[in-house]
């Protein structure tokens, strides 16, 4: 049960899947990294589960933010959703572990 990644991209400006947890897995989160690739700051937001995690938090410009050891579990089939207030603008990986529970 090692660490992989979960997902990578760019948030475009409609909440969007980024992530569903595989059927008989857990999942538990274990950094989330957020890159504004502009020179204008922008907002985004994630949401585990149907649950903001961050809620229209401001990335000043050409900054990154990472959260580590967020250690947040979902459930089969929960998500991780996210979008930011401007299409292109915004990177996101993810990481985390996969537990099979079947």
């Amino acid at each position: 049960m090692e660490n992989k990644r979960l997902c990578k991209g760019t948030l475009s400006d409609s909440s969007g899947t980024l992530y569903t947890v595989p059927t008989n897995k857990k999942t538990i989160v274990k950094a989330v990294t957020i890159t504004n690739k502009t020179n204008t700051d922008q907002v985004f937001t994630l949401k585990f589960a149907e649950q903001e995690i961050v809620y229209e938090h401001t990335i000043l410009a050409n900054d990154t933010i990472t959260i580590p050891f967020i250690d947040q579990i979902l459930e089969t089939g929960e998500t991780i959703k996210g979008h930011a207030n401007a299409t292109s603008a915004v990177n996101y990986y993810i990481s985390g572990k996969e537990i099979d529970i079947s």
